[in-house]
């Protein structure tokens, strides 16, 4: 990784104006009126406008089928979480949030089903909500299995997933507290992950996080530590691992933004990391530009898109107080 001692300094610049309440983990910025920003306001029902009019037909037709299957058996917690799955890949966040909440009363110690309300209630920007929802699966998960596919109820699914309910729990759980500003939980929250990563496509997930959490809290020699770790070559499954892989590369300095853009092209959560990696180095106004890149898409629902929107409200704030 490319740093300076004069771009370290930019770094501890950049995060001396901005103050993490640790108890509630909003995000302060020094000015004249030391006000708490706020992530952008974000509809809590969003569309998801990435799907073609060919993906968004097929999605609506899986949705029927599912709700089919759900009304001939709703005490299937397997039906429920499906049903609030097909809902949430037409955008249709609350209605998935309200069908798992439902679903509570059947199934009150349902760590499977917080999991996936807890998912929603973050990409919906209900962030304490979301924290509530995955405490609680934490302890109802105590028990089940360490490794546990998210889904292994799906009989017929020929499909390969990389990810396990206990990792997911934890993941969700430690990005709502980053998406708050409180990195000491979010990397906490991140290290209990570890503990499940059974495979490459994790252990890069993990070590990105990780990176730009301790990165956040201006530990750069344990952020460093952890991308380190993580070869130039790996054999990964899913592409939102291949895309961290790529930030990975781009922390350690053995690609440029230019060619990852070149490759992904204005993708959020690859633009997410490019705007961290010009934080990083000291270039704030290139930060801003690549984040703003990324504001001007319909990718909403993407991790890096609230992770952008949590930026620029520190970033545009601190700007703004400094006139």
């Amino acid at each position: 990784m490319k740093t300076t001692t004069s771009t370290i300094a930019c770094l501890f610049l950049l995060i001396a104006c901005i103050k993490t309440d640790p108890s509630s983990g909003k995000r302060m910025i020094s000015g004249r009126d030391n006000k708490a920003v706020t992530p952008f306001e974000v509809d809590k029902e969003l569309e998801n406008k990435l799907l073609s009019e060919t993906d968004r037909a097929s999605a609506e037709r899986i949705l029927l089928k599912v709700e089919k299957t759900f009304n001939e058996n709703p005490e299937n917690e397997f039906n429920i979480i499906n049903y609030g799955i097909k809902l949430a890949d037409l955008g249709r966040f609350q209605e998935a949030i309200n069908i798992y909440n439902e679903s509570l009363i059947k199934f009150p110690e349902s760590y499977k089903i917080r999991r996936y309300i807890g998912q929603q209630y973050l990409t919906t920007r209900q962030f304490e909500e979301a924290i509530t929802s995955l405490s609680e699966a934490i302890t109802y998960a105590n028990d089940s299995p360490v490794i546990e596919s998210e889904h292994s109820d799906l009989k017929k699914s020929k499909k390969k997933t990389v990810y396990n309910v206990k990792f997911n729990i934890w993941y969700y759980l430690g990005l709502s507290y980053y998406m708050k500003g409180n990195y000491d939980k979010a990397i906490s929250s991140f290290r209990k992950c570890e503990k499940y990563t059974n495979n490459n496509d994790l252990k890069v997930v993990i070590a990105n996080w990780l990176y730009t959490a301790f990165a956040k809290i201006g530990n750069l020699d344990l952020a460093e530590a952890e991308i380190m770790s993580i070869p130039t070559n790996m054999r990964l499954l899913e592409t939102k691992s291949r895309k961290y892989h790529d930030l990975i590369m781009l922390y350690r300095g053995l690609v440029t933004p230019s060619i990852l853009i070149k490759r992904n092209g204005i993708d959020a959560d690859v633009g997410y990391g490019i705007g961290n990696y010009y934080l990083i180095n000291g270039q704030v106004e290139n930060a801003i530009s690549a984040f703003n890149r990324v504001i001007s898409t319909e990718q909403q629902e993407r991790i890096g898109y609230m992770a952008i929107e949590a930026e620029l409200a520190v970033l545009l704030g601190s700007q703004i107080s400094d006139l």
